[in-house]
């Protein structure tokens, strides 16, 4: 008898869990019934060996890719093969293995074997009764944000609350500091499959909340908006980019039909009506097309305010690391409903979003990222004020 499901109550939240797939063959059991979770379909070819489908949440993701994130338990201890197939995207991810669905590895190189087109992965994986998980990412769901809201709200600068509601009617979180005329803000998780920028966000914003006396002289300044996960029902149901509206929320910027992307105009809206004015917006992401990170901001000629804000943050930022990889790719403002477009043409302000690879090492995020949040505290306080 195959013990896989009993810890699943205890490692997700028990709120909402998205309604994913199964499978067993007597002696193994596979399960994406939990927060985050994919799969689109199990079918086992041998006792050890098993093919697992996974599709894009729908035919509107313009990226054609897939998360896949499962569980997989044995009767007894053995060498088991997965193949996972993607028949209409392609095998983006690295695999991410953990033992309790916190503690997470990249799987070892000599264990995973990609097709030549890209459209499969074939995994090794020792598992047991206890089981394993595999993931596309790191597993950050609910838990990860409560835990997170938790610690912003117990910040003497900061108070937390709850902004709107998704789709499926999960919380939008707000943490902000104390009204002042200008406003850093800052959005993540538009995107459910880019966990490296979500780890990169919340390091961030220790910095920024932190006792350091730049920290503190920057808060006495600027204001802070912080909205840490903007698409709640995406994350929850496993999805590559949409929320349950079948919505890329980070081309919603203007339109605003869905209720998520609402909720932040409804906060725009109101900062207006108190006098405060946003000076600078992130939104951190996460990308396949570098091995770090890539900043996509403005163009010099677009004369923001703060001007040549991107080139000055970070050429001080690129004096002080040379052990790590960025890039700055300025463009020029399109038609696309982002929130860069959107900030930019709303308010003239430097709007930039900070993309950390898919497979930067998360210790490099955790060692760097402070550098990166320094340095934007010190260029916008040599920024003049407002009239």
């Amino acid at each position: 008898m195959i013990r896989l499901f009993l810890l699943v109550v205890i490692l997700t939240s028990p709120a909402i869990a998205a309604a994913q797939s199964s499978c067993a063959n007597g002696t193994l059991a596979i399960d994406a019934n939990f927060e985050g979770g994919r799969l689109d379909h199990c079918e086992f070819s041998a006792s050890d060996s098993v093919e697992l489908t996974f599709r894009a949440e729908n035919h509107r993701v313009s990226d054609a890719f897939a998360w896949f994130s499962f569980r997989i338990a044995a009767d007894d201890p053995r060498n088991v093969t997965v193949k996972l197939q993607f028949p209409d995207s392609y095998a983006r991810f690295w695999p991410k293995l953990s033992a309790n669905g916190r503690d997470w590895v990249r799987a070892p190189e000599e264990s995973v074997e990609r097709s030549e087109v890209g459209k499969s992965m074939t995994l090794s994986l020792d598992v047991d009764e206890s089981g394993l998980w595999v993931s596309a990412q790191e597993l950050l769901t609910s838990r990860f944000y409560d835990d997170w809201l938790l610690q912003l709200d117990g910040h003497y600068d900061l108070d937390t609350g709850v902004i709107g509601h998704s789709r499926q009617g999960r919380p939008i979180n707000l943490a902000k500091s104390v009204n002042r005329p200008e406003a850093i803000i800052l959005l993540g998780r538009q995107h459910p499959v880019e966990v490296p920028g979500a780890m990169a966000m919340r390091s961030f914003v220790d910095v920024v909340m932190g006792n350091s006396d730049l920290a503190r002289e920057f808060r006495g300044r600027f204001m802070l908006v912080i909205v840490p996960l903007v698409n709640p029902d995406g994350v929850a149901l496993g999805h590559a980019r949409h929320n349950a509206g079948l919505t890329d929320l980070n081309r919603d910027w203007g339109p605003f039909t869905q209720p998520e992307t609402q909720a932040v105009a409804a906060v725009l809206d109101q900062l207006e009506s108190d006098g405060v004015t946003p000076r600078l917006m992130l939104d951190f992401h996460a990308t396949k097309q570098w091995p770090t990170m890539i900043f996509y901001t403005q163009v010099p000629e677009d004369d923001t305010n703060p001007k040549l804000f991107a080139s000055n943050w970070l050429g001080r930022v690129d004096g002080r690391i040379d052990d790590f990889e960025f890039k700055h790719d300025p463009r020029p403002p399109s038609e696309q409903g982002n929130a860069k477009n959107y900030f930019f043409k709303r308010y003239g302000i430097p709007s930039i979003t900070y993309e950390m690879g898919d497979e930067v090492d998360r210790s490099a995020i955790i060692e760097h990222t402070p550098v990166f949040a320094e340095e934007m505290m010190r260029t916008m306080l040599e920024a003049p004020p407002l009239d």
